[in-house]
């Protein structure tokens, strides 16, 4: 978009609330299913020791994140080239035709295969982020964009709930067909009421990928970086939430508790949202990320020890609550410091390097869990968290010069 074209000619706050509600309903779809795949694994194919399944669950969020690595800053240049709300309805519509292909797969690995194409076309998340960005008053981007991950969390909150109810009583056929009914809901949802004023900015026919990739400054640079390595820390145990409700609680109403777990872990979310995407409005969003980051190492710790469901609940609450917020603050930052025209390009790189730092998560933690067990990976992820303090100490000054010179 040019940058003469006024942001405003939308009303801003309308378009906020319906983007919010196609969100809530694509991000319910997607965690009716995914949260429930370990069992699926289990109960499918007899696959059932904490190490093997480990090791195909972190195979199976690997070559997810790696194909949308691969996909994500295309899909974030052809934002910039032909319009962001058709990014949003691209991922939708796409989603809602792929993922009841799940239930196709004869064997885990074409379960992965499966995974690995529907990874290509998802990303409702960054394409909403990049929608937001481009039509809200820079002034409001921390609550816009804070604003938008309560609808990922309550989206999570909503299709946790759903997904553990309807695999408990229905099984997995109707939760994956669920899943696809949720997004194509959410992508005519947002075809109907969510609106853009999307131009193409002159020369855009000649952008690429690899032009996206030149010209950025060092302060954009360092948040790609920050994002990253929060993405590790803060995904590290993603996969493994059933198999820690197994270790604690047995196998009987595995996926009845982890839904009901998740479902308490996404109110934190929605609470993260809410109150740090306001603070990084009226406070600087530098100022609120350490206390974050030390208090996520802290309650990530708190889940490695849990002897009961029901502290493994509230701690994984109070991890959601303080470190969810994280990336609405980096993406602040990024928002500050990055210009317009290009920010499509720029968030979707943003999103691509946030999925490489959650490959590297579903790497590294199903190494660690094959060879020391499930909790040893939550021990590991509060030691990410504190690690990402003293990085991100050393890099402020960069961002303040990068802030200065937008």
């Amino acid at each position: 978009m040019d940058s003469s074209t006024p942001v405003r000619s939308i009303n801003w706050k309308r378009n906020l609330i319906f983007i919010w509600l196609s969100q809530i309903l694509s991000i319910a779809g997607f965690s009716s299913a995914m949260p429930f795949i370990p069992i699926y694994i289990r109960d499918r194919w007899g696959i059932s020791g904490e190490h093997e399944l480990g090791v195909w669950m972190s195979a199976f969020y690997f070559f997810g994140m790696f194909s949308f690595c691969l996909s994500t800053p295309i899909w974030g240049v052809l934002a910039d080239r032909f319009g962001r709300k058709l990014m949003l309805l691209r991922a939708c519509y796409v989603d809602a035709i792929l993922f009841p292909c799940f239930l196709l797969a004869p064997n885990p690995t074409c379960l992965i295969v499966v995974r690995f194409i529907s990874s290509a076309f998802t990303g409702t998340v960054s394409a909403a982020q990049t929608l937001i960005v481009t039509t809200t008053p820079q002034e409001h981007h921390g609550f816009a964009l804070g604003t938008l991950s309560t609808a990922i969390w309550s989206g999570n909150l909503i299709g946790f709930a759903i997904g553990g109810l309807v695999v408990h009583y229905f099984g997995f056929t109707a939760a994956f067909l669920t899943c696809g009914l949720m997004y194509l809901f959410a992508g005519l949802f947002a075809h109907i009421f969510v609106q853009d004023n999307f131009e193409p900015t002159k020369g855009a026919a000649s952008e690429s990928v690899r032009s996206t990739w030149s010209g950025l400054s060092i302060g954009i640079w360092t948040i790609f970086a920050l994002i990253i390595f929060t993405a590790i820390a803060r995904r590290f145990d993603e996969p493994y939430v059933a198999l820690m409700v197994e270790q604690i609680h047995g196998p009987l109403n595995t996926a009845f508790h982890t839904g009901w777990i998740s479902a308490v872990a996404a109110v934190g979310g929605v609470i993260s949202g809410m109150v740090l995407g306001r603070l990084c409005d009226k406070y600087s969003p530098e100022k609120i990320a350490t206390p974050s980051l030390c208090l996520g190492g802290l309650t990530m710790f708190a889940q490695a020890f849990a002897s009961s469901l029901g502290f493994y609940a509230t701690a994984r609450f109070m991890n959601f609550a303080v470190a969810s917020g994280l990336e609405a603050i980096f993406l602040s930052i990024l928002s500050r410091i990055s210009s317009e025209s290009r920010r499509g390009a720029i968030f979707g790189l943003a999103s691509g390097l946030r999925m490489v730092g959650i490959l590297f998560a579903s790497a590294l933690s199903g190494g660690i869990i094959y060879l020391v067990g499930v909790r040893s990976v939550y021990l590991t992820a509060g030691i990410l968290f504190f690690l990402i303090i003293p990085a991100f100490w050393a890099s402020r000054n960069i961002l303040q010069s990068a802030s200065s010179e937008t």
